[in-house]
């Protein structure tokens, strides 16, 4: 499932902190930024988002007061330098507070929390099977037997507890069917289910007898997820 975020941030470089540390994220989408409150309830007045970064400290209005004139307000996580606004922040029930400067670690720890909270509203549920047509034929495998998928060319290896399938389609189509999910991107040819790695040993994802190589470019975020979720 994919997240719409925007981001309310009057300083040039946090904007850009903000908005690498979203690209990073291949659940987020970012919808906006916003040097400003009042461009932000321009922009929110015509369409809807998930998820608000917040900075406290912006020119005409607060990020309180901004957060107190929304009548449905979506998730929040509020950015600040200030330590003193927590309390206000947690009174109006934002999802976290990031005291700047943070790591993309913490970051993603934050949206770690929105999703948890996303997915727990009424009408949000996360996908527990998904189908794979292999050998003739079509199965359906439940997320949690899934280990990871392996890509070469034109077609994947779908590897699961039990069976070990070979399906037609790109890595792309597959991050696709498992946006949202508990999985990520480890290589420019492997997805893995995060919840299934033993440990991590060097540049290898060890998934029992399964050694999966983890790009530098990956690593990273990888690491995040897990401490992120509390995996490790």
């Amino acid at each position: 499932m994919t997240i719409k975020c925007i981001i309310i941030e009057d300083e040039p470089a946090a904007r850009e902190i903000m908005q690498r540390n979203i690209s990073q994220c291949p659940d987020l989408v970012c919808d906006g930024s916003f040097e400003d409150p009042f461009s932000a309830l321009t922009f929110l007045d015509k369409n809807t988002t998930d998820l608000i970064f917040l900075d406290i400290n912006l020119p005409g209005m607060s990020g309180i007061s901004f957060l107190r004139t929304l009548v449905h307000p979506p998730l929040v996580i509020i950015t600040t330098a200030y330590p003193q606004y927590a309390v206000d922040g947690f009174d109006l029930e934002v999802v976290d507070f990031l005291l700047k400067p943070f790591s993309f670690e913490r970051f993603y720890k934050s949206v770690n929390k929105a999703k948890e909270k996303l997915f727990a509203r009424p009408g949000v549920n996360l996908t527990r099977k998904i189908t794979v047509k292999a050998n003739k034929r079509i199965y359906q495998i439940d997320l949690d037997d899934l280990l990871y998928v392996e890509s070469c060319g034109d077609y994947t290896t779908v590897c699961c507890t039990d069976k070990k399938l070979i399906t037609h389609g790109t890595l792309k189509n597959w991050e696709e069917k498992l946006k949202g999910q508990l999985f990520q991107k480890i290589h420019r040819s492997a997805i893995i289910n995060l919840q299934r790695i033993d440990h991590i040993e060097g540049n290898l994802a060890i998934i029992g007898k399964h050694k999966l190589v983890i790009s530098e470019a990956c690593r990273e975020q990888l690491i995040g997820s897990l401490i992120g979720r509390n995996i490790f």
